[in-house]
């Protein structure tokens, strides 16, 4: 047949093979016994042209395995050829039982159900506001709708009899949408049994997930069905009436339902909550730091301000929860880019993931699909070698990138590996050195180099292409990290591959953060952003022309920020050798901010600085603190920028 002849890439015949497969299951022109089969075949099919096939190969085998069962079965063969355009008469027997298929993603059956329970809800609210009103073309098309999406995606998860039956019922508000018959009251029973029906046939979904997989259908479906498909605009309701009452049996129940287990809320809604329990925090934070407490003159009050601390941190926690997502459609629509950039550029590349249920916060979720989508190119770009190439350096010739989520200290880190040909140092520093952004590589890390290829305009590619060499890919995947207080760490080695460690908050409401003080003054640096903290000896102090004061740890030079200097604090430490040095890392490089003590690791609620202060240079926000007073958030880059000139080191 057809399929034997495509490719996966063939997007237009398959579209047209897969919208043929479900038309034939629709219009009932197969026997019951092959549904299952062209079923799948086409829901398969579906996951390959929407790219959220993980294994597209595989799965396209597993699309002929599906036709090659269902030709086996009698009258499917003549069904398939062009010359059969007969439709049938009637509907196909229902079978009295089904089973969910086997490949069934139980996650996304539930969320279906959720969505459908909502859908038939709408529906029947709309209906019975059409009886009161047969022109009402608003309502019509809110029961279309919702048929019509539970029709699609009951189709796509393999639940043909759901999809059959919706299929009809959306057939029938199709009819009076077009004004072939208006809506009277044969119509308009008909119509409500409908959406009776679909409610029993997802608690039978509901059940089966519960129980054994098996799906019994509904008494009276054979004939609700026959009726629809039939249904004549000189029928009345008592005609109608001949169709059995669905009844709530056992399997049509919704007590300890799926789908009344979940609510739908507004997103506005839930950042105003969110906001609220921020706070909250606050105040709880301004009670606790009060000096009727610290004095310890209060036992009985700090107690019950302690536990009520506790409450509230535990109120915290869930709200944060509400909006956590997991990264599960994030990593999948990636697999399309693997696969159009690998032939692109003319390699085989396998993509693959672990840890996709992992949660975050679903506002970081937009922010990081940009860099992910720059860094897997890139990796599958400049990383994977080319097939002749891995081959004679003894790897298979199909490279791998693989995206890996996991939780760390509190962060969310998201792995991006691949098993190329790994960075080449040589190469980056020559590229930095004609863009003017080093004058040698004296004295810098692998990590220091490695970070020179996320500045603005690098590119190490020899020619310009549609995918790299403009040098404005990587420099992205920096300036969105930073906005969600982000860190990224490169590990490789030459032959063996290159990491990419992207260290994420798991919410961006809340900060963790080191409280320092310059002088009279206090900040909070984002933690993620530091590396470590130490009080400096002579021997590793000195200026450098050009660059300005410099501290050397661990055989690196770095630049030295006095941040009293910088926001003209007064009463601050001067003698650097009585200060505390707290290195960051702001992407590009890392840098010795000059502070006086530090105060303590604390969670602070972040604050935009307000329209009345507008964009303050070095500062991302602000926060309140125990005492009531406002402690501002360090721009660890901006700070770093508006001080610290580029590194560069004479040979």
């Amino acid at each position: 047949m057809l399929l034997m002849q495509l490719e996966t890439t063939d997007t237009a015949d398959l579209t047209e093979l897969r919208d043929a497969l479900v038309a034939l299951v629709f219009d009932s022109k197969i026997p019951t016994t092959a549904e299952p089969h062209v079923a799948r075949a086409a829901r398969l099919l579906g996951g390959i042209l929407d790219n959220t096939a993980v294994n597209a190969a595989a799965d396209f085998q597993r699309v002929n395995d599906a036709m090659e069962s269902a030709l086996a079965v009698d009258g499917v063969l003549a069904a398939l050829t062009p010359e059969h355009h007969a439709p049938a008469a009637a509907p196909s027997p229902a079978r009295a039982h089904d089973a969910l298929p086997d490949d069934t993603d139980l996650e996304l059956l539930r969320d279906f159900l959720s969505e459908a329970a909502e859908y038939i809800e709408s529906s029947e609210v709309a209906l019975l506001a059409l009886e009161a009103d047969p022109q009402d073309a608003e309502a019509v098309n809110t029961v279309f709708r919702a048929f019509h999406t539970v029709k699609s995606t009951a189709a796509f998860l393999g639940l043909t009899h759901i999809a059959e039956f919706a299929h009809e019922a959306e057939s029938l508000l199709s009819r009076v949408r077009d004004r072939e018959f208006s809506y009277g009251p044969g119509c308009a029973d008909l119509s409500l049994r409908s959406v009776d029906m679909l409610k029993a046939l997802l608690g039978s979904v509901e059940h089966a997930i519960a129980g054994d997989g098996s799906l019994v259908r509904p008494e009276g479906y054979p004939r609700l069905v026959a009726v629809l498909a039939n249904y004549r605009p000189d029928q009345d309701a008592a005609s109608v009436g001949a169709v059995p009452m669905v009844e709530a049996g056992p399997r049509a129940q919704r007590t300890e339902s799926v789908a009344d287990a979940t609510i739908r809320v507004r997103t506005d809604r839930l950042d105003r909550l969110i906001n609220m329990v921020g706070e909250l925090v606050i105040a709880q934070t301004m009670i606790g730091g009060d000096d009727l407490l610290a004095n310890g003159l209060q036992p009985d009050l700090a107690r019950k301000v302690t536990h009520a601390g506790k409450i509230v941190r535990e109120l915290q926690e869930l709200s944060m929860s509400m909006r956590m997502v997991p990264l599960r459609s994030t990593f999948q629509k990636l697999a399309r880019v693997v696969r159009d950039t690998a032939s692109k550029v003319g390699k085989s590349v396998h993509f693959a993931t672990d840890g996709d249920e992992v949660e975050i916060d679903r506002n970081l979720v937009d922010i990081l699909a940009d860099p992910l989508v720059h860094m897997v190119r890139n990796a599958v770009d400049h990383g994977i070698e080319l097939p002749n190439d891995r081959s004679r350096s003894g790897k298979p010739s199909t490279g791998t990138v693989r995206l890996s989520a996991y939780h760390a200290s509190g962060n969310v880190v998201v792995d991006l590996i691949d098993d190329g040909a790994g960075l080449d140092r040589a190469r980056i520093v020559r590229k930095a050195i004609e863009k003017g952004l080093i004058e040698s590589d004296r004295g810098m890390s692998d990590s220091d180099v490695f970070n020179l290829i996320f500045a603005p305009g690098f590119s190490t590619a020899e020619k310009v292409t549609d995918i790299s060499g403009r040098g404005v890919g990587l420099d992205v995947v920096r300036r969105n990290l930073e906005l969600i207080r982000g860190r990224l760490e490169i590990s490789s080695a030459p032959g063996a591959g290159t990491t990419f460690s992207l260290r994420l908050p798991l919410t961006l409401a809340v900060t963790d953060g080191m409280l320092v003080r310059v002088g009279s003054e206090r900040f909070v640096i984002p933690l993620t952003q530091i590396h470590m903290s130490f009080q400096p000896e002579p021997s590793m102090l000195s200026t450098v022309v050009g660059n300005g004061e410099m501290v050397r740890l661990r055989g690196s030079l770095m630049p030295v920020v006095r941040l009293h200097r910088m926001f003209n604090i007064r009463d601050a430490i001067e003698n650097p050798l009585q200060a505390l040095l707290v290195i960051v890392d702001d992407g590009a490089q890392r840098t010795a901010l000059m502070v006086d003590e530090l105060l303590g690791q604390q969670q602070v609620v972040a604050k935009p600085l307000g329209e009345a202060l507008g964009r303050i240079p070095g500062f991302s926000g602000g926060a309140i603190l125990g005492d009531g007073r406002v402690g501002l958030i360090l721009d660890v880059r901006e700070t770093t920028s508006l001080t610290a000139p580029p590194l560069k080191l004479a040979s």
